[in-house]
This record gives structure tokens, sequence and C-alpha cells, in this order.
């Protein structure tokens, strides 16, 4: 799953509408086990919106279906929560907890930017 590349839109949040290239940096679990994706985002999201002093480049993904999986991804698109750690990356090990993230969006992560792009199902 590391080095994976997936394009993150969204049906349900206009900050993530536009398509952004997604990489998965390394992988988190939570303390109920549920796993979660560090991933970086290109373009990145203004992070003034999130009281950050530069732009959010880097979020944790985490499956909003209950018995979908991030790793691997098994369907797309992959419904996920994008979230941010409310203390920061160089503080965020396994195993996290809910209240570790602030959730900033809600989004999908498809294939292809074609597929990201038309919101294509299936």
């Amino acid at each position: 799953m590391p080095g994976e590349i997936y394009y993150l839109s969204s049906l349900e949040s206009a900050r993530f509408e536009p398509v952004r290239e997604c990489r998965v940096e390394r992988l988190l679990t939570f303390d109920s086990g549920k796993i979660a994706a560090e991933a970086r985002l290109a373009p990145g999201v203004v992070g003034q919106e999130f009281n950050r002093d530069s732009d959010v480049d880097t979020v944790i993904l985490s499956n909003r279906h209950e018995g979908a999986s991030i790793d691997p991804v098994t369907e797309f698109p992959c419904f996920v929560f994008v979230t941010i750690p409310r203390a920061g990356f160089d503080v965020l090990e396994s195993p996290i907890r809910s209240d570790d993230l602030e959730i900033i969006g809600w989004g999908e992560l498809y294939r292809t930017r074609e597929d990201a792009e038309r919101h294509a199902f299936g």
C-alpha cells in the first residue's frame, strides 16, 4: 500500500471536489484495529481554513463505510474521511485514536484521474 497512487475527489465536499493526486506514504492503525493511510496530496489544500501556517499536503484517510478496506483498497471508489492530526504529524504514531484527528472533508479514492474527474462508479 505505501507508494500506491490514487486520485481523490469528492461528491460531498466542495473543498475536495477538484481532483488531487494522492500518494500513500505509510499506514497507521487506530486503537480499534482499523487501518488508516497517511497520504500526500498534490496539490495541497489551503491551510488557513484549519489554522495552519502553510497549505495542507499531508492527510490521514480512513474508510467511511464499515467493511470497506483501505489496505488494500478493494472497491472503487473508496469512500474516505479526510483528516488531519490535531497535534501535527511529527507526533502521530500507531495506535491512533479518532479524537487525535480532525475531519476536514469527505472524499472518494479512484484508480485513475479520469475516473475521479467523472466520479465513475464500478
